[in-house]
C-alpha cells in the first residue's frame, strides 16, 4: 500500500507541469482528489487494514493527501490569478454614460417653474378615479358619449348592487360614492377635489398622465399628459385668463405671442373657450408655405372657460359669490410644437435617437 501512495505522488509531480488550463486543473482534481479518485479508493482499503497497520499507514496517507492538496492549490492558484492592469496617467479618459430627464419632465419642470413664477401651487392627484369625480361633479351626464365604454378605461369590479348591499348605502350619497372606477380621461377630476377641500382664493395647476381608449396614430395615443389650472377669487376672469396664457406660451417658447380666444363648448366652463397661440415659426407674418399653422397665423392648443356654476354647486359653493377660470392643454403637443416633432408616439418609444436629442 505504501508502494501505492507513492506511486500517486510520482505522478502527481510529473502532470503539474503539464497543467495550463481550468479544465485540466479539473481532471487533475478529480483524478486524484474526487470522490471516486486515485486516493479516495485507497482510503477505502484502509478500513479493512487492522487497527496497527491503519495506525501507521493512516499517518502517510494524510501527508501525501496534504500535498497534493497543497499542490493543487498552487495551480488554481497560477491560473485563476487576475491579469495585471496597466495604467498611463497620459491616457485621455472616458466620459461615463450619464442619463437624463424625457423631453417630458424637462417641459413639465419648466412649465411648474413658470406658473409657480405667477402665483400657481402645483397639485397632483390620482390617475385611477372614481366615475362621480371623473364625470357627475363635471357635468358630464350619463348619457354623454364619454361615458362610452370605447372612450373610457374602466376598471373590473364587483357589481354595484352587491356593493350597495354590504355598504348599506344611502340613496342621497349614491352617486358620489359609487365603486365604478375607470383610469382617469382628464385631470380636470383633481379640481373637485382640491375645491371639496379648500376655500377659494387659490391658484393651482394639476399636471399628470390621462387615459382614453382610441386608436394611436402621428396625433392621438391612449396614455398621454395633460396640464391643467385652476383659478378661484377676485380678479380670476377672462382677462386674467388671456395674460397668464400670454404670459406662459411666451416664456416656455422663449418669444412674445399672442393668444386668440374663441367660443366652444365644454361641460364644466361657461362661457368655454378655445386658446390659439400665435405661430412660433412664422409669428402671425402668415410666410408662405408655413405648413404648421397652415398660413392662419395661429396653432390650436387646448381649451379654457370660466368656472360652470354646476361644478361650483357640486362641491357646495355658492356660484353667486364665487367665480374663476380653468384651462388645460397636451403637454406633448406644446413639445412637439417646439421642436417640430411629427409623431406623438415617439415620446414613448423608448428610441434612444429621439429621446438623446433632448
Amino acid at each position: 500500500m505504501n508502494e501505492t501512495l507513492e506511486g500517486i505522488l510520482k505522478e502527481v509531480h510529473q502532470i503539474r507541469d503539464q497543467i495550463k488550463d481550468v479544465e485540466t486543473l479539473e481532471n487533475f482534481r478529480v483524478k486524484f482528489l474526487g470522490r471516486k479518485g486515485l486516493l479516495a479508493n485507497l482510503a477505502d482499503e484502509l478500513k479493512s487494514l487492522d487497527d496497527e497497520k491503519k495506525k501507521k499507514f493512516g499517518y502517510q496517507f494524510n501527508l501525501a493527501k496534504k500535498e497534493i492538496e497543497s499542490v493543487y492549490e498552487e495551480l488554481k492558484q497560477n491560473l485563476v490569478q487576475e491579469p495585471k492592469v496597466r495604467f498611463s496617467f497620459r491616457h485621455p479618459g472616458q466620459k461615463p454614460l450619464v442619463g437624463h430627464l424625457s423631453p417630458i419632465s424637462l417641459a413639465l419642470n419648466q412649465a411648474i417653474k413658470i406658473f409657480t413664477n405667477l402665483g400657481f401651487k402645483t397639485i397632483l392627484g390620482s390617475e385611477i378615479e372614481n366615475e362621480y369625480y371623473n364625470f357627475d361633479a363635471l357635468n358630464i351626464p350619463a348619457d354623454h358619449p364619454a361615458r362610452d365604454l370605447w372612450d373610457t378605461f374602466w376598471l373590473d369590479q364587483k357589481k354595484e348592487e352587491e356593493v350597495d348591499k354590504k355598504n348599506q348605502r344611502s340613496k342621497k350619497n349614491k352617486n358620489k360614492n359609487t365603486d365604478r372606477y375607470l383610469l382617469r380621461t382628464h385631470t380636470s377630476p383633481s379640481q373637485v377635489h382640491y375645491l371639496e377641500k379648500n376655500f377659494p382664493p387659490f391658484r393651482i395647476i394639476i399636471p399628470g398622465k390621462v387615459f382614453r381608449y382610441e386608436a394611436t396614430d402621428k396625433t392621438h395615443e391612449f396614455e398621454f399628459h395633460q396640464l391643467e389650472g385652476l383659478a378661484i377669487g377676485a380678479g380670476a376672469n377672462l382677462a386674467e385668463l388671456k395674460g397668464v396664457l400670454e404670459k406662459f406660451f411666451s416664456e416656455f417658447y422663449k418669444k412674445n405671442l399672442k393668444i386668440r380666444l374663441r367660443p366652444a363648448y365644454f361641460p364644466f366652463v361657461e362661457p368655454g373657450l378655445e386658446f390659439d397661440v400665435e405661430c412660433i415659426f412664422c409669428l402671425n407674418q402668415k410666410k408662405k408655405g408655413c405648413a404648421i399653422c397652415k398660413q392662419s397665423g395661429f396653432i390650436e392648443i387646448g381649451g379654457a372657460g370660466m368656472v360652470h356654476p354646476f361644478v361650483f354647486k357640486s362641491v357646495g359653493l355658492d356660484s353667486s359669490k364665487n367665480y374663476g377660470y380653468a384651462f388645460g392643454l397636451g403637454l406633448e403637443r406644446i413639445i412637439m410644437i417646439r421642436y417640430k416633432i411629427n409623431d406623438i408616439r415617439l415620446f414613448h418609444s423608448n428610441d434612444k435617437r429621439f429621446i438623446e436629442q433632448f
